[in-house]
């Protein structure tokens, strides 16, 4: 399950939504349908099937279903918002760091800002790409940049006292970040939801079995697990903060010292 999940995840916004509403409409439709022949149309009074009972249960899952995406939407979106606002963050804090250096001015400061952009370059290149796999992890490359980063960092700070204060602030706060961007990106949605929320669908899709097999039944279903399977959809789309046509752009960082934006 969460390895069709993952993959998801890589599709295009538009075909993600449209492809997973258009196909729970029609497992819903073909799920009603088994359930009405194999089990509803075989009771002795069919007209039990639609009595207060079996509209309770179905209206329970129903409910469930709604109130637990609804929830899980709201989370991931959260998220991703609190990953985007923490990237930009981090693009500010280099862009002050570099600005500190250069007012520096001496050797060591300019050596620390060619290995700032080195940092930079290999965060939005290479660190941006390992924490958009399905396990996300921190670059050791782009660890190396750093602490080749934060020695000549402190060899300025060691000789320059009156900047020592804000650069040792700054350089706190790029390390900071760099783990902020970590723990965001492994704060995804658990496989045993998708499970969960997959048998609790099945079944309101079988109680929806039923009712009478009409066009006008089967496009009502349609319609209404339709709209929840893009509900799911916006879920799989959100749930990566840097994966997949979602994800977060490095070109915020990028711009803050320069460099060219990645495609």
């Amino acid at each position: 399950m969460q390895w069709m999940v993952d993959q998801m995840t890589l599709l295009p916004t538009g075909l993600l939504l449209v492809g997973l509403a258009l196909g729970t409409a029609l497992l819903a439709v073909a799920v009603a349908w088994l359930a009405r022949v194999v089990l509803f149309d075989r009771l002795a009074d069919p007209t039990e099937v639609r009595g207060t009972v079996a509209d309770v249960v179905h209206g329970s899952l129903l409910a469930f279903i709604v109130f637990v995406l609804a929830h899980v939407l709201t989370d991931v979106r959260a998220n991703l918002g609190h990953a985007d606002d923490q990237a930009l963050h981090e693009a500010s804090v280099v862009r002050r760091l570099d600005r500190e250096l250069k007012a520096v001015g001496d050797a060591d400061a300019q050596s620390a800002r060619v290995l700032l952009r080195g940092y930079v370059t290999s965060a939005v290149t290479d660190e941006w790409k390992t924490l958009s796999t399905a396990d996300p992890d921190l670059s050791p490359n782009t660890e190396a940049a750093l602490t080749a980063f934060v020695g000549a960092t402190r060899r300025v700070i060691a000789r320059h006292e009156d900047s020592a204060s804000s650069i040792r602030t700054l350089l706190d706060r790029l390390e900071e970040a760099r783990q902020g961007r970590f723990e965001n990106s492994t704060k995804t949605v658990p496989g045993v939801f998708w499970w969960v929320i997959s048998l609790f669908m099945l079944a309101a899709m079988a109680m929806n079995g039923r009712y009478p097999g009409s066009w006008k039944s089967n496009l009502i279903i349609a319609i209404h697990m339709g709209a929840i399977g893009m509900v799911v959809a916006l879920i799989v789309n959100l749930d990566e903060p840097f994966r997949g046509a979602s994800g977060i752009s490095p070109a915020p960082l990028a711009k803050s010292v320069g460099l060219v934006v990645p495609r």
